[in-house]
C-alpha cells in the first residue's frame, strides 16, 4: 500500500469513528425514564399519610426495579469514548439539565403541597419524569456531538 491509498484509508476510519460517536446517543432515554419513575416512586412511598404495607412493599419494589433498570443498562450499554472531553460535555451540558429538572420537581411538588393536593410531592415526581423522558434524547446527542468534535479535532491534528 502506496502512502497516499495509507492515508484516504486513516482518513475513512476516523470519518467513521466520528460518525460513529455521534450517532450514538450518551444516555438513552429509556435510562433517564426509568431514573425518573424510581424517583416518582419514592415520592409516593415516602409522602405522609401512605399506608406502611404501600411503603413496605413500594420499597422493595422500588429496589428490585432499581437494581434490574442498572443490570439492563450495564448489559445494553454500548461501548463509549472515554476521555476528558466527556467529562467536560457533562460538566456543562448534562449538570445544568439535570439541575432544572430537580427544580422542575420542586416547584410542581411545593406548588401542590401547599395547595393541599393529595400526593402533590409525586405529582412533582411525575412533572420530572416527564421533563426527563421528553429532554434526555436531545441533550445526550448534545453531548455525544461536542464529544464527536473535540475527538474528530484531535483526529485531525494527528494527520
Amino acid at each position: 500500500m502506496n502512502p497516499e491509498e495509507a492515508a484516504r484509508s486513516l482518513a475513512t476510519i476516523r470519518q467513521t469513528q466520528a460518525k460513529a460517536i455521534t450517532s450514538q446517543t450518551w444516555l438513552p432515554a429509556w435510562f433517564i425514564g426509568g431514573i425518573g419513575l424510581l424517583v416518582t416512586g419514592i415520592l409516593v412511598v415516602s409522602e405522609p399519610g401512605t399506608p406502611v404495607p404501600v411503603i413496605v412493599g413500594g420499597g422493595i419494589l422500588l429496589l428490585a426495579a432499581l437494581g434490574a433498570l442498572i443490570a439492563v443498562f450495564a448489559k445494553t450499554r454500548p461501548m463509549t469514548v472515554s476521555d476528558p472531553a466527556m467529562k467536560r460535555a457533562f460538566s456543562a451540558v448534562y449538570l445544568p439539565w439535570l439541575f432544572a429538572g430537580i427544580v422542575l420537581c420542586w416547584v410542581v411538588s411545593f406548588a401542590l403541597q401547599a395547595a393541599d393536593v393529595p400526593y402533590g410531592m409525586a405529582a412533582g415526581g411525575v412533572a420530572l419524569t416527564a421533563y426527563f423522558v421528553l429532554g434526555s434524547r436531545a441533550i445526550s446527542r448534545r453531548i455525544s456531538r461536542r464529544i464527536a468534535g473535540r475527538v474528530a479535532r484531535r483526529f485531525e491534528e494527528t494527520r
